[in-house]
């Protein structure tokens, strides 16, 4: 009885071994390598340009056509990517054919727009490929436009109205004066 225990599980292992080597050799057949080479991470206003200098390489042995790429920004805190049209990168930028082992330089260009705490990756891929490739990801902090010191809004809050009731009173009291 020991003995066909141990012959079935000795089966059992000797059947996923080929399934679990499939699939870590399909994880690791990207044809692309692709870094972002600056900046390593972005603190800045909203309003801000910045161009995203990135690497991508062909792995193969073989010419790819129709490449292309884009930005990718996900919201950390609200957990979704975000909308690139608002920052003027919804478009790819089309690199075109890449030849084997050839790695071309790439900047994509965004506009900072809303505050928040964002993490920015790129993606390239190609027309003639199902096989898409992802950069790691730099943290982007787009600040917000608060930097107010709180005394000076209240004084500006109580003065400017009073500056307004005290002109609207002399106005009046001036026409009270010419028509009398």
């Amino acid at each position: 009885m020991n003995k066909q225990l141990i012959s079935l599980l000795l089966m059992l292992i000797l059947l996923m071994v080929p399934q679990i080597s499939s699939a870590e050799s399909q994880e690791n057949t990207s044809i692309f390598q692709i870094k972002i080479i600056s900046p390593e991470q972005i603190t800045d206003y909203p309003g801000k340009d910045v161009n995203i200098k990135i690497s991508v390489k062909n792995m193969t042995d073989k010419e790819i056509k129709d490449v292309f790429t884009y930005i990718t920004m996900a919201n950390i805190s609200k957990t979704w990517t975000v909308n690139l049209e608002d920052y003027s990168a919804d478009q790819p930028i089309t690199i075109g054919t890449i030849s084997p082992h050839e790695e071309k330089i790439v900047e994509l260009p965004i506009k900072l727009v809303y505050s928040a705490d964002y993490y920015l990756y790129t993606t390239v891929l190609s027309k003639d490929s199902l096989n898409i490739t992802s950069s790691h990801a730099i943290p982007v902090k787009i600040l917000g436009n608060t930097r107010l010191v709180p005394l000076q809004v209240q004084i500006v809050s109580i003065a400017v109205p009073l500056l307004l009731l005290i002109a609207l009173a002399l106005t009046f009291k001036q026409r009270r004066a010419a028509s009398a």
